[in-house]
């Protein structure tokens, strides 16, 4: 990060004086956008449709050592919606604290849905249809990257993503989407079916309508998944060759 970024707190108040409503991509580019796939005369508006979710956070932790930048991603038939990512403004990039929102990402169903480098950048953490609820959530985000609090949904997902690395399955898949609180989903690329798996501290906090169902103990946690009722889990699981391809990252 350059030593001339900007803090989230000082975005706001430049945003807020009108510096960033005209149309010239001098002022747009000073104002963030890093790339983008539209007319250059879209950005100013859609800067306005995606600057609520700074607009909103009042998080010093956030205001005071973030920066942020934007990217107008173009998908799927050449349709394009924006995403406005958050690095520390000191130090080299923390991928551990970096995080983006995305406006009416085109394969989500919500409105406004975040990503972090905690959880993962390519399954969301948290997703909801009002900026009050996002801005509220990247506040007690911002506080817990500040004290190194490690939420409890973490080691959730590690004994979700576990599981279903040993399930009976010919093509697994480790990605996981936070379903709200406990539970996550995954796609069985085996019958093209989006799953749930339910984290539980112990087999008494299975939900009512699960009971029943088989689970499995990892790491001190009761995973279990009603779709794989009756499905056995191997005892050894076979190692899938490594991919040639390089992954893609989220470089600036």
């Amino acid at each position: 990060m350059t030593q001339d970024a900007m803090s989230v707190r000082q975005w706001q108040e430049r945003y807020r004086a009108g510096a960033f409503h005209s149309k010239e991509v001098a002022v747009q580019h000073e104002a963030g956008w890093w790339n983008w796939h539209c007319r250059d005369d879209a950005l100013a508006g859609r800067l306005t449709r995606i600057a609520p979710v700074i607009m909103g956070l009042n998080e010093p932790a956030l205001l005071d050592e973030f920066t942020v930048w934007f990217i107008n991603e173009v998908g799927r038939d050449k349709l394009v919606y924006d995403s406005v990512r958050f690095e520390p403004l000191a130090g080299s990039r923390d991928d551990a604290k970096f995080f983006k929102v995305d406006f009416c990402g085109l394969d989500e169903p919500d409105r406004w849905t975040l990503y972090t480098g905690r959880f993962s950048l390519h399954a969301p953490e948290f997703g909801c249809g009002h900026v009050h609820d996002m801005t509220k959530y990247i506040d007690n985000l911002g506080r817990e990257l500040k004290q190194g609090i490690r939420p409890a949904f973490l080691d959730e997902k590690a004994a979700a993503v576990e599981y279903i690395l040993r399930r009976g399955a010919i093509l697994p898949s480790r990605a996981l989407r936070r379903e709200g609180e406990h539970s996550y989903s995954f796609l069985d690329r085996d019958d093209g079916r989006r799953k749930t798996v339910h984290v539980a501290r112990s087999p008494e906090d299975v939900l009512p309508e699960a009971q029943g169902f088989g689970g499995r103990e990892i790491n001190g946690l009761y995973v279990y998944c009603p779709e794989d009722a009756g499905l056995p889990l191997p005892a050894h699981v076979p190692q899938r060759p490594k991919s040639s391809s390089k992954k893609k990252g989220v470089e600036r």
